[in-house]
């Protein structure tokens, strides 16, 4: 091929000399400079008319290297064996304003009309060595980082991935040939990784949000909050790839769902405070109802018959005084007998549950033997099955199947032969527990005054009692989380049923 008209080699050398962004140097065999081409002159801070002429030595190479570059420039003259020349090594050299920096240099010998020149090719490393230390560091700060640190080409193959990312998806030795980023991705968020997440990357440059990867060793489900950004080049701000740091939160994940959990549960405990506080909010307008309805009659006979004792008294009709005196006596003892159930309930009341595991059965066969004195001279038949073991306070739950077991032992005494069925059975997330019996019953349409303190549905000349007993029975079955009721046919028997959470 031959250069077109009036161009000559000699004419592209020049501009090639002009353009190199390395240093090119000229010196003779007396290491003196005969060029010096711009990216010197940038380097070194001298002109090409300020360096030309000069020995080399005292323009660019450091005082405690000059003689040593002598020597060898000599001993190439002396016997043409090269040892540095033509070989790039990386050495020191020296601004004008005294800075040493590092480069990379190669000398090359140059024969020109008989006579010796060599050619110094020199490149400043100092951004190179800024760069790569920076990578250094950036990398030691990947690999000590207990985050997942990856990066990928504009392919998404894998190129790096740190020692905690390794851990993290189980990759124990050299990531696997074609590995991509997405390998390690959860199968149901690789769509929205393909469709959603690099479209974003692409357009915006980065992406952040949860997703789940998946260990390629166990297969394990791992929570993670992941980034992935867009890599530049520094210089050209051309894509160069793709990096992500990704964090696992499944300890934070579980944090939080115990957090919820606990605010669920604290929650439920402020609902059920709250029905409780209301419950015994209505009970106290019952108390005072009660209280003023119940307390009010042997009051009224205290005072009622005080004052015709004192008349009798008057009228020394002692066989009077007497029968006042006596009837006095039972309307206080009536009273204490209110107070003191008013005083057992309200005990009751704030008495801590003390929850434990609670063998109904074993409950039932010990309020049966309490039980036996009283039917010495009665036919009583106990039926049912057995019933179930639950979670609640034993020495509550003794004293609601107390209660309801004596009341069906009371109210069967006009039988000739008592039944009394204590079964229990589930339905659902419960226990329904039942008393049944074949007593006196009663009306159904008062059933809702069964468990009202001081409420009865029998005079006290039928069956004895004061009408707390099945009261506090409702309040311990609904400390317990539980419900109560009660259903019969008049005449016929009674059966009383509350539930307990299984």
């Amino acid at each position: 091929m031959t250069l077109p008209s009036g161009l000559s080699t000699a004419a592209i050398a020049s501009v090639m000399l002009q353009a190199s962004l390395d240093c090119i140097i000229a010196i003779d065999q007396h290491n003196v400079v005969v060029e010096w081409n711009p990216a010197a002159e940038r380097t070194f801070s001298f002109t090409r008319a300020e360096a030309v002429g000069r020995n080399l030595s005292s323009l660019i190479i450091p005082p405690k290297y000059r003689e040593a570059h002598e020597r060898g420039m000599q001993r190439y003259l002396d016997t043409r064996i090269p040892h540095l020349v033509n070989h790039r090594v990386q050495v020191e050299a020296q601004r004008r304003n005294g800075e040493i920096f590092p480069c990379e240099i190669a000398f090359h010998p140059l024969e020109v009309d008989g006579h010796s020149f060599f050619a110094a090719y020199l490149r400043d490393l100092t951004e190179e060595r800024r760069i790569n230390h920076e990578r250094s560091q950036l990398a030691m700060v990947a690999e000590a980082s207990t985050d997942f640190i990856a990066f990928s080409d504009l392919n998404n193959r894998l190129m790096y991935i740190n020692a905690a990312g390794r851990k993290l998806v189980g990759y124990e030795g050299a990531i696997p040939a074609h590995a991509q980023l997405s390998d390690v991705v959860h199968p149901d968020d690789r769509d929205v990784l393909t469709q959603q997440i690099w479209p974003q990357v692409r357009e915006e440059g980065s992406w952040a949000g949860e997703m789940r990867l998946i260990h390629q060793g166990t297969g394990a489900v791992i929570d993670v909050h992941r980034t992935i950004f867009t890599v530049y080049d520094p210089v050209t701000k051309v894509a160069t790839g793709y990096a992500t740091v990704t964090r696992d939160i499944r300890e934070r994940k579980r944090i939080e769902q115990e957090r919820l959990a606990w605010q669920v549960n604290l929650e439920t405990q402020v609902a059920e405070r709250t029905r409780e506080l209301n419950e015994l909010n209505a009970e106290l307008d019952a108390f005072n109802y009660s209280i003023s309805h119940d307390l009010r009659a042997p009051i009224r006979h205290m005072t009622g018959f005080a004052s015709l004792l004192r008349r009798s008294l008057l009228a020394e009709n002692r066989e009077k005084s007497d029968q006042y005196l006596s009837m006095i006596e039972q309307a206080a003892s009536r009273m204490a007998l209110l107070v003191e159930a008013l005083l057992r309930l309200a005990q009751q009341a704030r008495q801590p549950l003390r929850r434990g595991t609670v063998n109904l059965s074993k409950l039932a066969r010990e309020v049966r033997e309490e039980l036996a004195p009283e039917l010495v001279q009665r036919q009583v038949d106990w039926t049912g099955g057995a019933l179930p073991v639950v979670l609640g306070d034993e020495t509550l739950l003794r004293q609601v199947l107390l209660n309801l077991m004596s009341n069906a032992v009371k109210y069967t005494r006009m039988r000739e032969r008592a039944l009394i069925d204590v079964r229990a059975r589930r339905e659902a997330a419960e226990w329904v527990i039942e008393v049944r019996d074949n007593g006196v019953g009663f009306d159904p349409q008062y059933s809702g005054k069964l468990f009202g303190v001081f409420q009865r549905l029998h005079g006290e000349q039928e069956f004895e009692g004061i009408g707390v007993g099945l009261a506090n029975v409702q309040r311990i079955v609904k400390r317990h989380g539980g419900r109560v009721w009660a259903t019969a046919v008049l005449g016929e028997g009674a059966t009383f049923s509350f539930t307990l959470p299984v």
